[in-house]
C-alpha cells in the first residue's frame, strides 16, 4: 500500500465517523424536554333544553362532569334568552334571543355540583311563570383518548 491509498482510507474513515457523530447528535435532539401526556378531555355529550311558556326542561338531566353542549329550542310565544347557573347564581353562560320556534346551541365544560338551566327573559319582564330546570352533574366522564374519529 502507498502513501496515498493510506490517506485516502484515513479521510473515508474520518468521513464515516464524523458522519455518525452527525447522526448520533441529530437522533438526541428534541429529546432533552419531558413531555407531558395529559389525558384528553371526556367526548361532549349533547343535552336538549325545552322551553316553553311555562318551564325550562333539561334532558338528561343527570351527566357526569367534562364538556357539555345544549341544543336549545324555543317553544314559547315570545323571545327566550336561556342562562346556565353554578353555584351562587353565577352565570357560566348563555344564548342570545332565541325567536319562538327558534334554536340556539351553547357549550360548558361542568365540574361536578348541581345548576340551574333558566331563561333570563323571564327575569328581566319581570315574569316568573317559567320555571327553571336543574341539572345535577355527576363525576368526571372518563377520557376521549380510545375514541375514534374525535379531534
Amino acid at each position: 500500500m502507498g502513501a496515498g491509498e493510506e490517506t485516502d482510507d484515513r479521510m473515508r474513515g474520518r468521513t464515516i465517523w464524523l458522519a455518525g457523530s452527525a447522526a448520533v447528535l441529530l437522533a438526541g435532539c428534541g429529546s432533552g424536554g419531558t413531555f407531558a401526556n395529559k389525558p384528553r378531555p371526556a367526548t361532549p355529550v349533547n343535552l336538549t333544553v325545552y322551553v316553553n311558556d311555562q318551564r325550562v326542561s333539561v334532558s338528561p338531566a343527570s351527566v357526569g362532569a367534562g364538556p357539555v353542549m345544549f341544543i336549545v329550542t324555543n317553544q314559547a310565544n315570545r323571545n327566550e334568552s336561556v342562562e346556565v347557573h353554578g353555584t351562587g347564581g353565577r352565570s357560566l353562560a348563555s344564548t342570545g334571543p332565541i325567536n319562538p320556534g327558534g334554536t340556539a346551541q351553547v357549550t360548558v365544560d361542568f365540574n361536578r355540583g348541581d345548576y340551574t338551566i333558566s331563561t333570563t327573559e323571564a327575569q328581566l319582564v319581570g315574569r316568573s311563570g317559567i320555571h327553571p330546570a336543574t341539572l345535577h352533574i355527576g363525576p368526571p366522564r372518563p377520557s376521549a383518548d380510545n375514541a375514534l374519529l374525535q379531534p
